[in-house]
């Protein structure tokens, strides 16, 4: 960049160092990824007092925290000027010590990470060399054993061109993505000098040929439906050719694809004679999940109706609205299981006509209704924005090019036994079924009253000698602490399937250790589209874990506020266009097309036409894959700190003593987030006692959030309530109520707390004087080297070895006493036991 000379300008640009420059580029990188509107980065810089101090061997670098500000309208000029005067503001106050610094903003610290920053930029200034007399002197690398930051970019500064390294933590990166990120920032470099005054989001990081090659990559969009066969043509078709083959096994009781066909016929012929047809009107069949409820389906189908599945199960006012809303043609129903009160509602107030599956009226001749691939095939609810339940309408054609892509990416035909897990009501149960029953496999409903116990389920899993299993990860974690538990997993088990909520990389390698001849299937898309992407999961598992790539028929995008691909790294919204998208919603929500808006295709990338917007958050990885990021309605902001909720359940879910959580915001009267409310239903030990207290849960998030965690407040629970799909239905969590004891943590006595008062003064030995409960270690005057001192007295004076890494989990007085107290009372308890037996 060209400046004009102090001497001839009144207002002249001071001088911009080149090293400068590309801070700014390597801060814009970083904001681009996600940064916020403030990105920090940490900077070596000498701090040896001259002349005093100019002879001398030895390190005088102290590290400057500089912080770029990209709030408001900014182009690349003015956002070097901005680098710029925070190098020079910070170097005037190179005097003060980085550690000093730390301490007086009380910075929580991990073990091997730089306080304040994630990310370092090093200029690597020309080194004197040292002479000895009668010595040769040479210079030999020496590779750090730990990175200290998640990036480091290393620049030298003598030379005639930019010259360096960039170091990265394995955990975040590999040697690939290192690669691309420094072409990308070579790419917005050179961008950004050819063309200084551009605004700094109209910058590329990628070429048009790169973004092209990535929008092609995505491209897997069919011209049509897979075919002219619906699913239940296509499960005939197996009949015919197999009859003796087992179609279903329920309890003990095995189905051949002859016997469903049969029971199938008799439910088509009283859905067609009577009181009219039903082709092309919606039919509810309200039934438990087993052989009884599939051939119910089957039937339907075959009367040309289309399908609204409920469970038999108490629905109340819910299942009064959707009844009133679909105006369904008949209502089927499994009459042994007793009076029900939704089909008697239903009966007098809507006059509708209620068929018994146990005891169909006498067949008629009658043949199977021929859909078109355009045709309704079935209409699944979700509880909607507003709490009102809203329709989702799917097509023949979608559910049969589903259901036939599954069946034969995940290797399911004859010897498969496929597990139905999801429950009626939720379109996965009815994916499960047919992807099954098309391929010639074997469909094995679960058990209603064994469906949300994860002990019973890995015993069914094995006496049932499953090969498929779908689940939520939530429940999968659960199945993961069974397993983990015992000998050994279900040694049929070929294929785990996980869709619905995000995967947890730690929770990924725990299934992963596990199961390891089981394919790990990460499963990724909304209702509108039955699903969207898959990722097999192989290898160590880090993170967030990839949703991976589209399935054949959609093409999933990661678009900016202008409808343009975001380039990899860079976090957009999750756009999918396909044919088989839902045409719309049923009931109040019929006028909402806010999510079906045509991409503008800004730029002419030829993206454009019909698409669903998700709502959802992702971005592309540099290895191709999509990577889920939440929601933007998951997101909410504490002192300036952007917080997903997710992320926040994924630290709590990983503590040992967490079966499952929740987390949700408290707002005030303005819709601000004041506080956060987490339930966790806990691990229990054999005597029912929970095995985790409010105490160790925040200090896992602690450990995981720092300062940035928000103040939480905890509610145990028995279970987390689940909607039909087996996820997590927040609106039926508890009301949290008024925070107890302030919007902080939960009030602790120090004075009455016996280990406190004895830690208080171990600290003051060290010279560490903490005036409450919360005061870290640091803040009080400690220090790292100090840190060792500490536990050794700690071991010494109560006996018990706290690890580093734990101390550095909650530094606090509060937090070391009561590690202490559980260790101290786990040995109690321990020693009990061995003096019983």
């Amino acid at each position: 960049m060209e400046h004009a000379e102090p001497h001839t300008e009144p207002h002249a640009e001071p001088q911009i160092e080149p090293h400068t420059v590309l801070l700014a580029a390597f801060q814009l990188l970083l904001h681009r990824y996600g940064g916020g509107d403030r990105v920090a980065v940490g900077m070596p810089v000498s701090a040896r007092p001259v002349p005093e101090f100019a002879g001398a061997v030895g390190l005088f670098d102290t590290l400057l925290v500089l912080c770029a500000d990209f709030t408001g309208p900014l182009t690349f000029r003015e956002l070097v000027r901005r680098v710029g005067a925070a190098v020079t503001g910070a170097l005037a106050h190179r005097a003060l010590p980085f550690d000093e610094l730390v301490r007086a903003l009380d910075v929580d610290r991990a073990p091997h990470r730089i306080p304040l920053c994630e990310t370092m930029f090093v200029v690597k200034a020309p080194e004197p060399r040292l002479r000895l007399a009668g010595a040769r002197v040479t210079r030999q690398p020496v590779e750090a054993a730990v990175a200290v930051a998640d990036l480091t970019l290393t620049v030298d500064a003598d030379g005639p061109a930019a010259t360096g390294s960039l170091e990265y933590r394995a955990d975040a990166f590999d040697a690939a993505s290192a690669r691309l990120l420094l072409e990308q920032l070579r790419t917005l470099l050179t961008a950004a000098l050819a063309d200084p005054d551009l605004p700094v989001r109209a910058l590329p990081l990628e070429s048009r040929d790169a973004l092209r090659a990535a929008l092609r990559d995505a491209d897997r969009v069919a011209d049509g439906p897979a075919g002219p066969d619906t699913v239940n043509a296509l499960v005939h078709r197996v009949a015919e050719r197999v009859p003796d083959a087992p179609a279903l096994s329920y309890g003990g009781t095995r189905v051949s694809y002859a016997e469903l066909r049969a029971h199938a016929a008799l439910i088509t012929a009283a859905l067609t004679g009577g009181h009219g047809a039903v082709s092309g009107r919606p039919v509810v069949v309200r039934m438990s999940t087993g052989p009884r409820q599939i051939a119910a389906v089957l039937g339907a189908l075959d009367a040309g109706a289309h399908l609204v599945c409920l469970g038999a199960d108490e629905m109340g006012e819910r299942g009064r609205t959707m009844l009133a809303d679909i105006r369904p043609a008949r209502l089927v129903i499994d009459g042994s299981a007793g009076p029900d009160a939704l089909a008697h509602w239903y009966a007098d107030e809507l006059d509708g006509q209620v068929v018994d599956a146990t005891a169909p009226p006498a067949p008629a001749a009658s043949s199977p209704v021929r859909s078109a691939p355009e045709d309704r095939a079935y209409v699944a609810y979700t509880s909607g924005s507003t709490g009102h339940p809203k329709g989702i309408p799917q097509s023949h054609a979608t559910l049969a090019q589903f259901v036939t892509w599954f069946a034969g990416e995940f290797r399911i035909g004859p010897g498969a036994r496929v597990a139905q897990w999801a429950a009626p009501g939720y379109d996965a149960g009815l994916c499960e079924a047919f992807a099954a029953l098309v391929a010639g496999a074997t469909l094995c409903p679960v058990p209603d009253r064994i469906r949300a116990n994860p002990e019973k389920i890995v015993d069914w899993l094995a006496a049932e000698r499953i090969t498929h299993f779908q689940t939520v990860p939530t429940f999968a974690r659960e199945i993961l602490r069974v397993i983990s538990g015992r000998a050994g997993a279900p040694e049929h088990l070929s294929h785990l399937l996980l869709a619905g909520e995000a995967l947890p990389g730690e929770l990924a390698g725990g299934l992963r250790a596990a199961l390891p001849s089981v394919r790990l299937i990460n499963l990724y898309g909304p209702t509108e589209l039955i699903l969207a992407t898959w990722h097999e999961v192989v290898g160590e598992a880090h993170g967030v874990t990839p949703v991976g790539r589209s399935i054949p028929g959609r093409q999933v995008l990661v678009l900016d506020e202008q409808d343009r691909p975001c380039p990899a790294g860079v976090t957009g919204g999750l756009v999918i266009r396909s044919p088989y998208t839902t045409p719309g919603y049923l009931g109040p929500a019929a006028d909402d097309r806010a999510p079906f808006r045509p991409v503008a295709d800004t730029g002419g990338w030829g993206i454009g036409g019909a698409c669903y917007r998700t709502g959802d958050l992702g971005r592309r990885r540099f290895d191709g894959a999509l990577e889920f990021r939440g929601r933007k309605d998951f997101q909410v902001k504490f002192n300036g700190v952007r917080l997903e909720l997710g992320d926040l359940e994924a630290a709590l879910a990983a503590h040992d003593s967490v079966a499952e959580c929740a987390v949700m915001a408290v707002a005030d009267a303005n819709r601000m987030a004041t506080r956060l409310v987490a339930y966790v239903v806990p691990v229990r030990g054999p005597d029912g006692t929970a095995l985790g207290a409010a105490a160790d849960w925040r200090a896992a998030l602690r450990a995981r959030f720092g300062k940035a965690m928000p103040p939480v407040t905890f509610r145990t629970l028995i279970g987390l309530p689940r909607n039909v799909g087996g996820k997590l239905d927040r609106r039926s969590l508890p009301d949290p109520g008024p925070a107890r004891g302030g919007a902080g943590p939960e009030p602790e006595s120090w004075a009455g707390r016996a280990v406190a008062v004895s830690l208080a003064a171990i600290w003051s030995e060290l010279g560490v004087h903490p005036r409450h409960a919360d005061d870290t270690f640091f803040a009080a005057g400690g220090h790292s080297l100090l840190v060792p001192r500490l536990l050794h007295a700690v071991r010494r004076r109560f006996g018990v070895a706290v690890a580093i890494p734990e101390f550095f989990a909650d530094p606090t007085l509060a937090g070391l006493a009561a590690r202490i107290e559980a260790h101290t009372t786990t040995a109690e308890t321990l020693a009990g036991r061995r003096t019983q037996h």
